[in-house]
Protein backbone atom coordinates (compact mmCIF):
# COMPACT_ATOMS: atom_id res chain seq x y z
CA UNK A 1 0.00 0.00 0.00
CA UNK A 2 2.87 2.75 0.91
CA UNK A 3 4.73 1.72 -2.67
CA UNK A 4 1.25 2.28 -3.89
CA UNK A 5 0.50 5.87 -2.41
CA UNK A 6 4.36 6.95 -3.57
CA UNK A 7 3.61 5.67 -6.98
CA UNK A 8 0.40 7.93 -7.05
CA UNK A 9 1.90 10.58 -5.47
CA UNK A 10 4.70 10.79 -8.13
CA UNK A 11 2.55 10.59 -11.25
CA UNK A 12 0.16 13.60 -9.77
CA UNK A 13 3.80 15.04 -9.39
CA UNK A 14 4.24 14.55 -13.09
CA UNK A 15 1.01 15.85 -14.32
CA UNK A 16 1.75 18.88 -12.72
CA UNK A 17 4.94 19.09 -13.96
CA UNK A 18 4.27 18.48 -17.19
CA UNK A 19 0.45 19.03 -18.29
CA UNK A 20 -1.43 17.93 -20.74
CA UNK A 21 -0.27 20.11 -23.96
CA UNK A 22 -3.23 20.10 -27.06
CA UNK A 23 -2.09 21.76 -30.65
CA UNK A 24 -4.59 24.70 -29.70
CA UNK A 25 -2.39 25.98 -26.65
CA UNK A 26 0.81 25.26 -28.94
CA UNK A 27 -0.86 27.43 -31.92
CA UNK A 28 -1.51 29.98 -29.86
CA UNK A 29 1.19 30.49 -27.54
CA UNK A 30 3.38 30.42 -30.24
CA UNK A 31 6.70 33.27 -30.25
CA UNK A 32 6.30 36.05 -32.66
CA UNK A 33 9.40 34.52 -34.43
CA UNK A 34 7.19 31.13 -34.93
CA UNK A 35 4.12 32.80 -36.39
CA UNK A 36 5.40 36.96 -37.21
CA UNK A 37 1.87 37.44 -39.02
CA UNK A 38 -0.39 36.08 -36.22
CA UNK A 39 -0.88 37.65 -33.33
CA UNK A 40 -2.26 36.36 -29.98
CA UNK A 41 -5.67 37.51 -30.14
CA UNK A 42 -5.76 36.95 -33.84
CA UNK A 43 -5.07 33.07 -33.17
CA UNK A 44 -7.52 32.45 -30.91
CA UNK A 45 -10.04 34.32 -32.99
CA UNK A 46 -8.93 31.52 -35.61
CA UNK A 47 -9.93 28.74 -33.51
CA UNK A 48 -13.19 29.83 -32.57
CA UNK A 49 -14.02 30.44 -35.67
CA UNK A 50 -12.99 27.01 -36.21
CA UNK A 51 -14.52 24.94 -33.68
CA UNK A 52 -17.97 27.46 -34.33
CA UNK A 53 -17.80 26.09 -38.48
CA UNK A 54 -17.72 29.53 -39.80
CA UNK A 55 -15.41 29.86 -43.57
CA UNK A 56 -14.25 33.38 -41.84
CA UNK A 57 -11.21 34.76 -42.21
CA UNK A 58 -9.15 36.71 -39.78
CA UNK A 59 -6.77 39.66 -40.72
CA UNK A 60 -2.75 38.30 -40.17
CA UNK A 61 -0.72 41.84 -39.50
CA UNK A 62 -0.26 42.83 -43.20
CA UNK A 63 -4.02 42.63 -43.84
CA UNK A 64 -4.37 39.21 -45.45
CA UNK A 65 -6.22 36.82 -44.82
CA UNK A 66 -5.27 33.69 -42.42
CA UNK A 67 -7.60 31.00 -41.42
CA UNK A 68 -7.53 27.60 -39.93
CA UNK A 69 -8.00 24.90 -42.19
CA UNK A 70 -7.62 21.54 -39.89
CA UNK A 71 -7.97 21.11 -36.08
CA UNK A 72 -7.77 18.20 -33.96
CA UNK A 73 -6.02 17.83 -30.20
CA UNK A 74 -2.93 16.66 -31.81
CA UNK A 75 -2.41 19.27 -34.83
CA UNK A 76 -3.18 22.19 -36.21
CA UNK A 77 -3.49 23.04 -40.01
CA UNK A 78 -3.26 26.82 -40.54
CA UNK A 79 -3.35 28.83 -43.88
CA UNK A 80 -1.17 32.21 -43.18
CA UNK A 81 -1.20 34.01 -46.52
CA UNK A 82 -2.00 33.37 -49.82
CA UNK A 83 1.60 31.96 -50.70
CA UNK A 84 2.20 29.98 -47.15
CA UNK A 85 0.73 27.62 -44.46
CA UNK A 86 2.07 25.91 -41.34
CA UNK A 87 1.22 23.03 -39.68
CA UNK A 88 1.59 22.73 -35.74
CA UNK A 89 1.58 19.15 -34.32
CA UNK A 90 2.22 17.40 -30.84
CA UNK A 91 5.30 14.40 -31.10
CA UNK A 92 5.01 12.60 -28.00
CA UNK A 93 8.00 12.33 -26.10
CA UNK A 94 9.43 10.35 -22.98
CA UNK A 95 7.89 11.90 -20.13
CA UNK A 96 7.15 15.09 -21.81
CA UNK A 97 5.81 16.66 -25.06
CA UNK A 98 7.49 18.10 -28.02
CA UNK A 99 6.15 20.43 -31.17
CA UNK A 100 7.06 19.86 -34.31
CA UNK A 101 6.19 23.31 -36.86
CA UNK A 102 6.23 22.37 -40.81
CA UNK A 103 6.21 25.93 -42.77
CA UNK A 104 5.42 25.31 -46.50
CA UNK A 105 5.86 28.43 -48.97
CA UNK A 106 3.35 27.56 -51.65
CA UNK A 107 5.01 29.57 -54.75
CA UNK A 108 6.38 29.34 -56.91
CA UNK A 109 6.51 25.54 -55.92
CA UNK A 110 5.52 23.95 -52.62
CA UNK A 111 8.83 23.86 -50.53
CA UNK A 112 9.49 23.61 -46.56
CA UNK A 113 11.28 23.80 -43.63
CA UNK A 114 10.63 21.60 -40.45
CA UNK A 115 11.80 22.56 -36.89
CA UNK A 116 11.17 20.64 -33.70
CA UNK A 117 10.95 22.67 -30.05
CA UNK A 118 10.00 21.90 -26.97
CA UNK A 119 6.47 22.56 -25.37
CA UNK A 120 8.18 26.57 -24.11
CA UNK A 121 9.03 27.01 -28.09
CA UNK A 122 12.68 26.40 -27.86
CA UNK A 123 14.71 24.31 -29.73
CA UNK A 124 14.99 20.84 -29.26
CA UNK A 125 18.26 20.11 -28.86
CA UNK A 126 19.39 16.77 -30.25
CA UNK A 127 16.39 17.33 -32.53
CA UNK A 128 16.65 19.44 -35.06
CA UNK A 129 15.41 18.05 -38.37
CA UNK A 130 17.15 19.16 -42.10
CA UNK A 131 15.47 18.53 -44.97
CA UNK A 132 17.12 16.07 -47.23
CA UNK A 133 19.82 16.56 -50.00
CA UNK A 134 19.14 15.82 -53.16
CA UNK A 135 21.52 13.03 -52.90
CA UNK A 136 18.74 11.06 -50.51
CA UNK A 137 16.16 11.17 -52.61
CA UNK A 138 17.90 9.02 -55.45
CA UNK A 139 16.75 5.72 -56.07
CA UNK A 140 19.69 2.85 -56.19
CA UNK A 141 19.59 2.95 -60.22
CA UNK A 142 19.48 7.49 -59.44
CA UNK A 143 22.80 6.25 -57.15
CA UNK A 144 24.52 4.80 -60.18
CA UNK A 145 23.67 8.19 -62.69
CA UNK A 146 24.44 10.32 -59.36
CA UNK A 147 26.71 13.37 -61.01
CA UNK A 148 24.24 12.88 -64.22
CA UNK A 149 21.23 13.78 -62.28
CA UNK A 150 22.25 16.41 -59.56
CA UNK A 151 23.35 17.96 -62.14
CA UNK A 152 19.95 18.98 -63.77
CA UNK A 153 18.41 19.34 -60.58
CA UNK A 154 19.78 23.26 -58.95
CA UNK A 155 17.89 22.29 -55.33
CA UNK A 156 15.48 20.25 -54.30
CA UNK A 157 12.09 20.98 -52.90
CA UNK A 158 9.65 19.15 -51.35
CA UNK A 159 6.86 19.67 -48.91
CA UNK A 160 6.21 17.93 -45.84
CA UNK A 161 3.27 16.95 -43.74
CA UNK A 162 2.96 15.13 -40.25
CA UNK A 163 0.63 12.27 -39.14
CA UNK A 164 -0.05 12.53 -35.54
CA UNK A 165 -1.99 8.75 -35.93
CA UNK A 166 1.42 7.42 -37.73
CA UNK A 167 3.93 9.61 -35.82
CA UNK A 168 5.35 10.03 -39.43
CA UNK A 169 6.29 13.08 -41.07
CA UNK A 170 6.16 12.30 -45.05
CA UNK A 171 8.33 14.47 -47.47
CA UNK A 172 6.62 14.83 -51.36
CA UNK A 173 9.05 15.10 -54.20
CA UNK A 174 7.96 18.41 -56.10
CA UNK A 175 10.70 18.97 -58.58
CA UNK A 176 7.96 18.02 -61.44
CA UNK A 177 5.79 21.36 -60.37
CA UNK A 178 9.36 23.66 -60.97
CA UNK A 179 11.68 22.05 -63.70
CA UNK A 180 10.48 21.95 -67.30
CA UNK A 181 8.36 18.29 -68.53
CA UNK A 182 11.63 17.44 -70.44
CA UNK A 183 14.14 18.07 -67.41
CA UNK A 184 11.74 16.08 -65.25
CA UNK A 185 11.38 13.43 -67.83
CA UNK A 186 14.92 12.57 -67.20
CA UNK A 187 15.19 12.74 -63.98
CA UNK A 188 11.91 11.22 -62.95
CA UNK A 189 13.20 7.21 -63.17
CA UNK A 190 16.28 8.48 -60.82
CA UNK A 191 14.07 10.06 -58.11
CA UNK A 192 12.14 8.89 -55.03
CA UNK A 193 8.19 9.98 -55.37
CA UNK A 194 8.42 10.33 -51.38
CA UNK A 195 10.52 9.77 -48.01
CA UNK A 196 9.41 9.02 -44.89
CA UNK A 197 10.41 9.25 -41.69
CA UNK A 198 9.17 8.35 -37.97
CA UNK A 199 9.33 9.63 -34.73
CA UNK A 200 11.33 7.30 -31.94
CA UNK A 201 10.37 9.64 -28.93
CA UNK A 202 13.40 11.85 -29.62
CA UNK A 203 14.10 12.52 -33.14
CA UNK A 204 12.98 11.94 -36.77
CA UNK A 205 14.73 8.87 -38.35
CA UNK A 206 14.16 7.69 -42.34
CA UNK A 207 12.07 4.84 -42.92
CA UNK A 208 14.13 2.10 -44.57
Amino acid sequence: MRRLIIFIAAMASFAMAYPQLTATEAFSSAPASVLPLIDYITRLDMIDYYNSGSATASKNVMQGQSRITALSPMSVSVSVTSGSECQIALLPMRGDTAIVCIETVMTPTPDSRVSVYDRDWKPLSGSSFAMPAVSAWLTPEGKKQADVVESQIPFMLASAQYSPETDTLVLTNRLSDFLSDDVYGLVKPYLLPSITYKWNSSRFVPVK
